[in-house]
């Protein structure tokens, strides 16, 4: 069972390897005197830096994911990384649905529900990143549609993570407004209880949303960065932003 609280970074295609081995480190000696330490911290490396993350961040007690995952089993699949291979490395979590992964790699409803389903078959916990497409679209709407076509064929009792990341607020200087951010938390905790909200999240962006929200259940229970977490000084700003709110209503 994932952690009730979450602060995570996606490093994309960012890191090199020197950069990645020396982040792990870096945020686990920030967090030394935390008495949460590394709980609940996770971070989505590329491929190749799956094993150094898991040697200076997961041996901490850190989370480590994976960006992607194949949606074939282990076998005669040349290039793919399969969610077996995942778990038994230590992977915990893995990402689907990403916008960018289905803008620029047409990945569709039905590919992403597959890698959803083969991620949770192997004992790992989906990050299902939804969002609606275009500033101004309801988000409700788009993200019901987005979980009713992925969760489908998910295992029953499987550990699901939903990441609220509108593709329209991904890459620009800031994130999505507070108050709508919070109202389409409050939606999605109507369908799963636990939410993180990405789309270029930074330092600043959980408390103002904790400030906007009108009730504790429209607060997300973390933050997912991409680029603003890179550097691990940052990271940690939003570890201690997020850890250090008051605690929200218990969720089941």
């Amino acid at each position: 069972m994932l952690p009730r609280t979450l602060v995570g970074c996606s490093s994309k295609s960012y890191f090199g390897a020197r950069q990645a081995a020396a982040w792990g480190p870096d945020v686990v000696g920030g967090v030394a005197d935390d008495p949460a330490g590394t709980d609940g911290l996770f971070i989505c490396p590329s491929f190749p830096l799956i094993p150094t993350l898991l040697q200076g961040f997961a041996a901490a007690g850190g989370l480590v994911g994976a960006q992607d995952v194949s949606v074939h089993p282990s076998g005669p699949y040349t290039g793919e990384v399969s969610a077996e291979l995942l778990a038994e490395l230590g992977v915990t979590l893995v990402m689907a649905g990403h916008p960018e992964r289905r803008r620029l790699f047409g990945e569709t409803d039905d590919l992403v529900r597959r890698k959803v389903t083969a991620a949770a078959a192997a004992g790992m916990a989906p990050i299902l990143v939804v969002g609606e497409q275009e500033e101004g679209e309801p988000a409700e709407a788009a993200v019901a549609a987005q979980l009713d076509a992925w969760l489908a064929d998910l295992p029953i009792g499987a550990d699901v993570l939903v990441a609220y990341e509108p593709a329209w607020a991904i890459g620009r200087p800031q994130p999505a407004p507070p108050g709508h951010v919070a109202n389409a938390t409050l939606a999605i905790r109507g369908r799963d209880p636990r939410v993180i909200y990405g789309g270029s999240a930074q330092p600043g962006t959980f408390a103002a949303i904790r400030d906007t929200a009108g009730e504790p259940a429209a607060v997300p229970d973390g933050v997912f960065m991409a680029r603003f977490g890179l550097d691990p000084k940052d990271f940690l700003t939003v570890v201690r932003e997020v850890r250090g709110t008051a605690p929200h209503e218990v969720r089941t």
